[in-house]
């Protein structure tokens, strides 16, 4: 059975339509985040290894039922990259 993805359009500051795809999501100081990568139709890929992509980091508001995907202030960046290194990296080592 193949797993259903998570693909957003997102619209860059150039006004130009992206979709993503959300990896995961992740609470730092009781605030959600998502990790998202840009979306590939053509790859099914579960643990995609077609090349490198870029993760992109979107704080998670809701706004009554829905979720609304905001730009991370750029002072917490750093913050939460390390946040989601140590949370894939705990989670690497837990399985060896």
């Amino acid at each position: 059975m193949e797993e259903e993805r998570d693909i957003l359009v997102l619209v860059d500051e150039d006004g130009e339509e992206i979709e993503m795809e959300v990896l995961d999501y992740f609470y730092y100081e009781d605030q959600e985040y998502a990790l998202l990568t840009s979306y590939e139709e053509d790859c099914q890929c579960q643990d995609c290894d077609c090349g490198e992509k870029e993760l992109y980091i979107l704080k998670v508001v809701l706004e009554g039922d829905m979720e609304e995907f905001q730009p991370v202030e750029e002072d917490m960046m750093e913050t939460l990259i390390q946040a989601v290194e140590a949370l894939y990296y705990d989670q690497d080592d837990e399985e060896v």
